[in-house]
């Protein structure tokens, strides 16, 4: 493909996020997959250039926005597009060349361009490409740290894989990669967990295809090994999804108990059922449950006050996973963050039924926001008096963590992980258990 066909690619993807970001549509990720399932004449080289355009227009769309709006120049896909080309250089004439190239732009737009490269200090809104919104709350949460914090979560995602130790151990796994030319270290902190080098093609490979390792973020993989799932437990999973923290749980308890995997979705969970087939995976029973309060109900019914540990891995704004999802940062409104929090107390409150008279609570999530971690555990336990947080930091010396970086949540007790100070996605545990009699 010409440059400018390139070009007219990643704007033509653009497009369809805006369209997506507007209608609450399918995902970046998703998106560009469909487009290049249509277009399969796209060479590897071509489709890499053409992503990195969207991504890196993607990262800094509201330091782009601002400095286009500045400069009197629109803002489209189109010319979101050329700045992000323009902030490393003249645009080549190249990319004005050809049947699918867009219209050059003329002196004027050269001028103003150039003048859109040079402008300094922009607000804070678009320093840290959010919403003037979510900035607020961001600065609010994070003071001073704010714009560290934030830079991280605006790189690039290495791939890490979680060992299934039911079949493998992390020394052979690693040996096994270095077979196959692949370059990997273990992770920092997790003792299960493989940090690949550069993202690899490990789906072809045997170790994938047989169920040795599954791609888990090693921030996920710490949680599961904080909720301490003991061998012989009954453990329940409100909000299962494709069950990456589901099998990691299993490994865990090395394959005895009983896991209750649930959800709503049933394309999660036929893809959970196939992945529990790999990694020959015994202790789960996947149910799925029906939309209807009354329905729900009846489906909980048989598992009220039996539970050992009950998971919530809440759905939520996904905050911290915009390293790999970085089109989320516009995809949030105050609506959608007040929709996420309802549901995620209702959750909570669920979780409190269901765990038994010794039970236990681990509340989860991939984000970095307060409204949907810590004030979500503080409504809980202001509701009910039988409930108590209780501290993460006691489990690091049994599990190997002692290491592990310092959380920088508002509350100690609770651990919140960020890409700053873990190396890791964003993600949020908050242990709870009964109080004593």
């Amino acid at each position: 493909m010409t440059p400018s066909a390139r070009l007219a690619a990643a704007v033509e993807i653009l497009g369809q996020i805006d369209d997506a970001l507007a209608h609450r549509g399918a995902a970046a990720d998703v998106l560009i997959k469909r487009y290049f399932q249509k277009r399969r004449y796209a060479g590897s080289k071509d489709r890499a250039a053409i992503i990195n355009l969207v991504y890196g227009v993607l990262r800094r769309r509201g330091e782009y926005g601002w400095r286009l709006m500045s400069a009197g120049l629109p803002i489209t896909p189109l010319m979101l597009a050329l700045m992000h080309l323009r902030m490393d250089g003249p645009l080549a004439a190249d990319l004005f060349e050809g049947t699918y190239a867009p219209e050059a732009p003329g002196d004027d737009a050269i001028s103003r361009f150039d003048r859109a490269v040079g402008l300094k200090n922009p607000p804070l809104a678009a320093r840290l490409n959010v919403p003037q919104w979510l900035s607020d709350r961001l600065e609010a949460r994070y003071g001073d740290d704010i714009t560290a914090q934030i830079d991280a979560l605006s790189g690039r995602a290495p791939t890490d894989l979680r060992v299934n130790t039911l079949k493998t151990s992390r020394e052979d796994a690693l040996a096994a990669l270095a077979d196959a030319g692949i370059n990997a270290e273990p992770t920092p902190y997790s003792p299960v967990g493989i940090r690949l080098e550069k993202d690899s093609q490990i789906k072809g490979l045997d170790l994938f295809s047989k169920g040795l390792v599954e791609v888990q973020d090693e921030a996920s993989q710490i949680a599961v090994q904080l909720c301490g799932a003991a061998p012989k437990a009954q453990v329940l999973e409100l909000c299962a999804g494709a069950g990456g923290k589901t099998l990691a749980l299993g490994a865990q308890m090395n394959n005895s108990g009983q896991i209750y995997a649930l959800d709503t979705d049933k394309r999660r969970l036929d893809e959970l059922k196939i992945r529990t087939d790999r990694a020959r995976q015994t202790n789960l029973q996947i149910h799925r449950l029906t939309s209807g309060e009354d329905k729900r109900a009846d489906q909980l019914y048989r598992f009220l006050g039996q539970m050992d540990l009950v998971i919530v891995d809440a759905p939520c704004s996904g905050s911290g996973t915009w390293r790999r999802n970085p089109e989320l940062r516009w995809r949030l409104d105050e609506d959608a963050l007040a929709e996420a929090v309802a549901i995620q107390r209702a959750l909570l409150r669920e979780a409190m039924t269901l765990a038994g008279p010794n039970g236990r609570i681990a509340y989860m999530t991939c984000s970095i926001l307060q409204e949907e971690n810590e004030n979500v555990i503080d409504h809980a336990l202001s509701e009910s008096e039988d409930w108590e947080l209780a501290d993460y930091h006691r489990k690091l010396e049994d599990l190997g963590l002692e290491h592990l970086p310092e959380s920088v949540s508002s509350a100690p007790e609770m651990l919140q992980m960020t890409p700053l100070q873990h190396g890791t996605d964003g993600f949020f545990l908050a242990l709870l258990q009964k109080v004593p009699d």
